[in-house]
């Protein structure tokens, strides 16, 4: 699971992750389960999001500013462990 903050205007890309089989079928791709997004915090001028995604996907930050400002380090999707989660 990854735990972003965000503030207004600010917001998560969510994509394939590089090296994915174009050919892969989104039913294939979410086979390995779901995209879970849960607001973990709120507070006055931010919100924390936990985002928990199959290991197909890769999650990326992309910062308020003008197009083409959104390039930021890219995250791992998180990898579940067991099947409680």
């Amino acid at each position: 699971m990854l735990v972003v903050s965000r503030k207004e205007n600010e917001s998560i890309t969510i994509e394939p992750a590089d090296g994915l089989d174009p050919s892969m079928t989104v039913r294939e791709a979410f086979a390995q389960g779901a995209i879970i997004l849960t607001v973990a915090h709120v507070g006055p001028r931010r919100v924390r999001i936990a985002i928990d995604a199959p290991s197909v996907l890769k999650i990326r930050r992309n910062e308020a500013g003008p197009p083409g400002n959104e390039a930021q380090p890219e995250e791992p999707a998180p990898r579940r462990v067991g099947s409680g989660s």
